[in-house]
Formats: structure tokens, sequence, C-alpha cells
């Protein structure tokens, strides 16, 4: 990733990441909240390497405007809006339903807590709903992560939308990659730009992955993408919507 971003490495990002990282499993932690995969509502909080990609990614690119989808208890968002902080600058789009279970309700967003209120809009409701609006009101983006809903159609509905709002030089981070064929077709569709498939690195095994880790992937913009590289439709070419293995 740091290659595909000109950026020497080992980065002091990364260090950065590390001496965050358990301070903020320590907070949920203290709260009684034990992170992981499966936790939260049978879904997974956000493991170390996506993480650590998107606070390198949110670092060395500085954005302005950075959008996700899916937050729960808000771990990206808290990594998203204290790399932004360091910056000094941008701010953080949030979409997600709120689950109507109180012991779930309570724990939206509790990493952030109440934390960078000026960086900081958290939206209520799908990104079927929500995404267009915002696009249309940003006008361009400059990161996007999608960590909603893990189907074909819900990954391309949001992650093409995204692409007509990125910025040259700007980055797409989708997460659980290995559960649908999302992210494969669109880099086979986009195959101009650089993109990586990353092992994650949960807190503990995840019994349902292949490689008991999971998944994600990268996609950046090459700063000399045209305009109609932005307006390509989705079209399945006959992929499958089961679940099945990226490699």
């Amino acid at each position: 990733m740091h290659e595909m971003l000109g950026v020497s490495e080992p980065c002091s990002a990364a260090t950065e990441f590390w001496s965050l990282w358990p301070d903020v499993i320590g907070e949920l932690q203290a709260k009684g909240i034990l992170a992981g995969p499966e936790s939260f509502k049978g879904w997974n909080d956000g493991d170390a390497g996506f993480l650590r990609a998107i606070w390198c990614l949110t670092r060395h690119l500085r954005p302005r405007h950075v959008v996700e989808t899916g937050v729960a208890r808000g771990i990206s968002s808290r990594f998203i809006l204290e790399a932004l902080e360091r910056n000094g600058a941008g701010h953080l789009w949030s979409i997600d339903h709120l689950p109507l279970e109180h012991r779930w309700h309570e724990q939206i967003g509790v990493a952030v807590g109440d934390r960078y209120p000026d960086r900081w809009s958290f939206i209520k409701g799908s990104s079927k709903r929500r995404l267009p609006a915002i696009f249309s009101q940003l006008g361009q983006i400059d990161l996007f992560v999608h960590d909603s809903l893990h189907s074909e159609h819900n990954v391309r509905f949001e992650i093409d939308r995204a692409w007509a709002a990125l910025r040259p030089g700007g980055a797409i981070v989708v997460d659980d990659i290995d559960a649908n064929w999302g992210f494969k077709s669109f880099v086979q569709e986009f195959s101009g730009h650089r993109s990586l498939i990353c092992e994650a690195e949960p807190l503990h095994p995840d019994r349902r992955r292949f490689n008991k880790k999971g998944m994600f992937g990268i996609i950046l913009k090459e700063p000399t993408a045209s305009a109609s590289d932005n307006q390509r439709p989705f079209r399945p070419n006959g992929i499958g919507t089961e679940l099945r293995l990226l490699l």
C-alpha cells in the first residue's frame, strides 16, 4: 500500500497506530465490551490490519472528505477521526442503521463517545437512501470505506457511486471481500487502477473464514483517471452472488 502511495516504509503513521490501538481496545474492555469477530450482533469489529490501512491512508492522503458506511461500535470511525485530528483538517461522514435492541443501540459509536463533534457527522439510515445525497452535497470525496451489508449488490451500489465522487489519487477500502464478488468484479472492470487484497488481523480467529482471518481490499484511483472512467455501469457479467472465496 505504501508503495502504491509513494511513501517509504516503515512509516511513522504505523507507529502512531500501534500506540493508539491498545488504548482504544482497552477503553472498550473497561466498559465490559470484548471487541473482535462476531462480537456485535454476530458482526465483526474493525481489526488491526483493516484499521491500520485506513489510518495510514488517512494520514498520508490527508483527506478533507471521508465517507464510511457501517459504524457499529465506531472503532473505524474513532481511528479516522483521530487521524484527521492529527492532520489538522478533514471531516468524516458515517452512515449506519440504529439497531432496535437497547443492548446494541447503546453501543453505537461508543468507541468515539463525544470526541471531535466538529469533525464527525453520523447519519442514520441505509446507504441506499443516504449515500447519493451525501455525494451530491460534497461533490468530491478523498477516501471511502465500505463496512456495511456485505452483499455483492450492496458493495457495488456503494463503491460504484463512491468511485464517481472520488478524486483522482483518492482511495476506497472494502472490508470482508472474501464474502462476495463485489470487490473482485469492480477491480476487474476498472483494471487500469492499482488494487490490493489484504489479510485481516482479528483479535481472535474468525471461525467463519477460510483463513480464520478474513480479507479486505484497497483500490487507488489513478491521478490520470478520466471523467468517462467514473461512469461505467455495474454489469455482473454472469458472476454469481453466492458466498465464495476470491482466491
